[in-house]
């Protein structure tokens, strides 16, 4: 069971790999919602398929 200190320590390195996934394309300076939704999305389903 995790503690509450290990759970914000997640959300925080959570946050930033998607900045580094948003910054991966420097070109790209603008993201839709879909697009937004995507990335998230595709960023948990992997982390869920690696545990």
């Amino acid at each position: 069971m995790e503690t509450e200190t290990e759970r914000q320590d997640t959300r925080k390195a959570m946050a930033f790999d998607l900045f580094a996934i948003i910054d991966k394309d420097p070109a790209k300076e603008k993201y839709t919602k879909e697009e937004m939704k995507r990335l998230i999305f595709g960023y948990v389903t992997t982390i869920a398929k690696s545990e």
